[in-house]
């Protein structure tokens, strides 16, 4: 499988107003799956970027990508590369376990936990969106809310305000799981 020559793809397609769907065949999945488990994935960042992006394409969702997305969350990635890759677990983690009447692992949901303290605002926002696609397993976050409110004057910044609007939805939603 030729990674640059696929990842091209997509961006033409995205940049012609199309979606960027690729449906991958077995051998390219098995490959996308290898090059996901290797040791030394975080030594060519850039690469890294061109495969998260591939799976996040991917036009189907693939839950053997699960292991290794979860160990990419894990890792200290920048900002950017930690919004690729939980635009991925999106996908290939909570809509893969959703589709087979799975409930989410407690170990994604600590690493989700991990990731709401970020001192990065824009991850601590996709963290947000994630958590929100989590269902009603997402109510296991609505202690730690009240801790990474932004104060208002922090709302200039696009990313906190997201954070303070997001956070207000998702308590609104789940205001009957509280304890009176």
């Amino acid at each position: 499988m030729n990674i640059e020559e696929t990842y091209q793809k997509i961006i033409s397609n995205l940049d012609g107003s199309a979606r960027g769907l690729i449906r991958f065949k077995p051998e390219e999945i098995e490959y996308l799956t290898t090059y996901l488990e290797k040791d030394d994935l975080l030594q060519n960042i850039e690469q890294l970027e061109k495969v998260l992006c591939l799976l996040d394409h991917s036009a189907s969702d693939h839950q053997p990508w699960e292991g290794a997305l979860l160990k990419l969350l894990n890792q200290d990635l920048n900002p950017r590369l930690m919004v690729f890759t939980l635009n991925c677990s999106r996908k290939h983690i909570i809509q893969a376990r959703f589709k087979k009447g799975q409930r989410l692992h407690f170990d994604f949901l600590q690493t989700l936990k991990k990731l709401l303290f970020s001192s990065s605002p824009e991850v601590v926002e996709w963290t947000l969106r994630t958590i929100e696609e989590c269902g009603n397993q997402g109510v296991f976050f609505l202690q730690d809310f009240d801790k990474i409110k932004p104060p208002p004057w922090k709302w200039f910044n696009p990313h906190n305000r997201a954070v303070r609007e997001i956070i207000t939805l998702l308590e609104r939603r789940w205001r009957r799981f509280e304890k009176p």
